[in-house]
């Protein structure tokens, strides 16, 4: 039997003294903590109290800083609404921003740039060319005035949210992570795509998104029957756009125990694309499949042959069966619309072709500067100044101007020849798979912003960056012939076993 003695120790003068001292400097904290409460910087205490703490947690946690990124730029929230934290001299900087910071920041702070892979040096060496072009132009704009600097840090902001894709090639390329990241974007992005549904079958429910969202993050009609809904659009729309293809892939060349929820997943991505009514995405879709399946090899084109048959004969019985029929009927109209010729004489055409002649006037008059981020470039609607084109390559090169187009241009061109390259060499099936859906998602996302005003914003610029990101690390990953394979299972996080 054995006995647990417990030694009783006299605490001694210094010990005394020392708990004196924490007693007497807690006391002082606590004065000074109420003391700064009831002052001016009440809000910036209580609001530091909270943030940072959540920012020491995931700056070392890499998949959790990138999931919490997009929680705030790619789900229900508008990034004009996001709040700012109240700092002295009240920057332009809102909670998504500093997250950004401490996410990029904690990757470049553990990966120097000696241990980076070619191809992402390559990539960040586009970004940069990318980064110091809009300098100029960014200068120029904010010596303007108060009004021009906030512009043009804004316009900064935005460009310099590609560096997101940093995080998923340096700190989510392994194995284990890998697996994880995309495992939990099919989940984030199967949410957002519910959340669309849900808005798009209940009225009620869409009205309280808008009103908890002051700036209209979605755009919808608050009549129960949706009779005369013209769009169904979260911000976190373009991730589930981003995420259909590569979420397709896994379904057509992953067996393992999350395949069912990956199926359930595709279709509400699916069902939110279709009730956004955005022809763009239902055509960049199209292209993204098509492209998918021509380079995802034998073995996948096969598995999509079948699906696409069942698909087609479902999307039919769910059409003729809709719950609600006004739906249906809507998405029926923009998709037959979009091969209609009577597109090229409706007011939104008409309103391209408007912007598109003054933004080719206003790049012939200052082609290498532009006229800054969305400044007044001649095209007017309501009386008030156009700040933006629906075409992102000639929004950019119009305020920006022509070098720093062309240097965004260059980032995906990299992405897209390294994933080309990859993809003919590989010999697993499975990662072959991801890296064609990652290039069929890229191209498709790139097509939708010849006729959208996506990429104007740092929550879809910083989703194309991940987009990228996807495409550099199965092109990583990839394993020529005479090399052991990456099996499917180990790549994708689980106990998964290629069909």
């Amino acid at each position: 039997m054995t006995t647990t003695s417990f030694s009783r120790r006299v605490p001694g003068l210094d010990n005394r003294a020392g708990a004196i001292l924490l007693v007497g400097l807690a006391c002082v904290v606590g004065l000074f903590a109420g003391r700064l409460a009831i002052s001016h910087y009440g809000k910036v205490a209580a609001e530091a109290m909270i943030g940072i703490p959540l920012l020491i947690a995931v700056f070392p946690r890499p998949l959790a800083a990138l999931m919490l990124l997009l929680a705030l730029l790619a789900s229900v929230f508008a990034y004009d609404v996001l709040p700012r934290p109240h700092l002295p001299g009240n920057p332009p900087l809102n909670i998504a921003d500093y997250a950004a910071i401490v996410a990029v920041g904690g990757t470049l702070w553990r990966r120097p740039w000696r241990t980076w892979p070619p191809a992402v040096r390559r990539f960040s060496a586009g970004l940069a060319l990318l980064m110091v072009l809009a300098l100029v132009p960014s200068i120029k704009l904010a010596l303007q005035g108060h009004a021009g600097a906030r512009e043009a840090l804004t316009g900064y902001k935005v460009l310099a949210s590609l560096a997101v894709a940093l995080i998923v090639v340096l700190e989510l390329s392994s194995a284990k992570l890998w697996g994880k990241l995309l495992g939990a974007s099919i989940a984030f992005a199967a949410v957002v795509a519910a959340l669309s549904l849900l808005a798009a079958a209940s009225g009620g429910f869409s009205a309280l998104l808008t009103h908890y969202n002051p700036s209209s993050a979605l755009s919808v009609s608050v009549d129960p029957s949706l009779a005369g809904t013209s769009r169904i659009r979260l911000p976190g729309l373009f991730f589930v756009y981003a995420m259909t293809v590569p979420t397709l892939a896994m379904v057509l060349t992953v067996r393992d125990r999350w395949r069912l929820g990956r199926i359930v997943a595709l279709c509400l991505m699916i069902g939110a694309i279709g009730v956004s009514l955005n022809r763009n995405m239902y055509f960049g879709l199209v292209v993204a499949v098509l492209v998918t399946v021509v380079l995802g090899g034998p073995r996948l084109r096969h598995r999509f042959l079948i699906i696409a048959v069942a698909g087609a004969i479902t999307l039919a019985i769910i059409v003729q069966s809709a719950v609600i029929p006004a739906v249906a009927t809507q998405v029926t109209k923009r998709a037959q619309s979009a091969l209609s010729s009577q597109v090229l004489a409706s007011g939104s055409a008409q309103a391209r072709a408007d912007e598109f002649s003054h933004a080719f006037d206003a790049i012939s008059a200052n082609p290498w500067y532009g006229v800054g981020w969305y400044q007044n470039y001649g095209a007017y609607v309501f009386g008030s100044y156009r700040g933006y084109v629906e075409d992102w390559y000639l929004h950019l090169t119009t305020d920006m101007g022509v070098p720093v187009a062309l240097a965004f241009l260059l980032i995906p061109w990299i992405v897209l020849a390294y994933g080309l390259k990859k993809v003919r060499i590989d010999t697993d099936p499975v990662n072959r798979a991801m890296i064609a859906a990652g290039i069929g998602s890229v191209i498709g996302l790139l097509l939708s912003c010849l006729v959208g005003t996506y990429l104007q914003d740092p929550g879809t610029m910083a989703v194309f960056g991940i987009a990228c990101g996807f495409v550099l690390v199965a092109g990583m990953r990839a394993k020529p012939a005479g090399v052991p394979a990456v099996p499917g299972v180990p790549a994708l996080g689980g106990s998964a076993a290629a069909t």
